[in-house]
């Protein structure tokens, strides 16, 4: 049994990129919550991490189905 691991050249920029963008985020979600920050910007960080995580679990799902 063959199975094909997807290249290492295969958006992995993108892929770092929105692991980034999912710790920056939840830390500036930690800091706003911590901090007492107006709540527009708790759910904007919140929306952003969230935005990021769904982009990865979409990529992770569309990479799971072309591998099968």
């Amino acid at each position: 049994m063959t199975t094909t691991q997807p290249k290492a050249s295969d958006n992995s920029a993108a892929h770092t990129a929105l692991w980034a963008l999912v710790a920056v985020s939840g830390v500036a979600n930690l800091v706003a919550s911590v901090a007492q920050a107006p709540l527009l910007v708790n759910l904007a960080t919140g929306l952003v991490t969230l935005a990021a995580l769904t982009a990865l679990g979409t990529r992770h799902l569309r990479a799971r189905r072309t591998r099968v």
